[in-house]
């Protein structure tokens, strides 16, 4: 097995890397690969497998559209295409977080899995004097919640840590409920496994679900079965287990989307992804 298909298969069976550091490592894959001079379709089929692997993660499904694009436009090196990518989507983080910082109110603002972006924004909210009070909860399979709420107390963060059910007891003294992004699909917010359920009690109670993101997240395709991903084992045991890593939340149970481009309504985006989406079909 050669250094590259090594380094392929572990970027593709990894299940704790977040999105933004799979694409982190993706594209130094790939562009050692062309250092390399390996033929051009083995970056393809690189590409596409880790997008294959990882489905619910939208910036891996923008990267290998990227190298797909560049059978069709080779007048700039692929390396420098994917430098900007990933230029592109550190800026547009730190801009989101910007947005968010201005945007969020104080009060109780209960998180689910580890979001690179909720974690800066709530941390920098702090720094400015917002009193929030974070919930946090384990995020089963994983536990991310953990390394989370660890993060936000070395930040001085006041921050609870709690069982995943138990978040739903929290609910009702909550403000507002804040979750990060893996996909923002043309049906819903894809995101760690446990998102809709806590989403559609939120919605229940009259507490605003909202989503914090890049547009990188943006994934103009439809919620299908493969989106659900797989964690590892629950147990080590012979059991029928359920290992759902994703699911997906409406966009009738989403309040707004906040990104660089500033605060939008659920409603408002869900039909500019429409758009995107239609934008794709005709440059096909």
């Amino acid at each position: 097995m050669s250094d590259w298909q090594r380094r392929l298969k572990e970027i593709c069976a990894d299940r704790k890397s977040g999105a933004t550091e799979l694409a982190k490592r993706a594209v130094r894959l790939l562009k050692s690969m062309e250092r390399q001079k390996a033929p051009f379709e083995n970056l393809v089929t690189a590409a596409e497998q880790i997008a294959a692997a990882h489905p619910a993660m939208a910036p891996l499904w923008h990267i290998a559209q990227l190298v797909r694009e560049q059978k069709l436009d080779q007048s700039q090196q692929l390396s420098k295409r994917l430098r900007q990518f990933l230029e592109d989507m550190e800026r547009h983080a730190q801009q989101a977080v910007n947005v968010a910082v201005e945007w969020l109110p104080e009060g109780v603002v209960p998180v689910h899995s580890f979001s690179s972006l909720v974690f800066r924004a709530l941390t920098a909210a702090h720094k400015r004097g917002k009193r929030v009070k974070v919930v946090c909860t384990v995020a089963l399979p994983g536990g991310e919640g953990v390394a989370l709420a660890k993060a936000l107390k070395r930040n001085g963060v006041p921050v609870t840590l709690v069982a995943d059910l138990h978040a739903f007891a929290w609910l009702p003294r909550c403000d507002l409920f804040l979750v990060g992004a893996d996909a923002w699909c043309l049906d819903g917010l894809v995101h760690k496994v446990g998102t809709h359920p806590l989403a559609w009690f939120a919605r229940h109670l009259g507490v605003p679900v909202w989503s914090l993101g890049t547009t990188e997240k943006r994934l103009p395709l439809r919620w299908r079965e493969t989106m659900k991903g797989q964690a590892p084992p629950l147990a080590p045991s012979s059991i029928a287990q359920d290992r759902t890593l994703y699911d997906l939340t409406e966009w009738s149970l989403v309040a707004g989307i906040i990104s660089e481009e500033g605060v939008c309504p659920a409603e408002k985006f869900a039909l500019s992804l429409q758009g995107h989406q239609n934008s794709l079909k005709m440059a096909q």
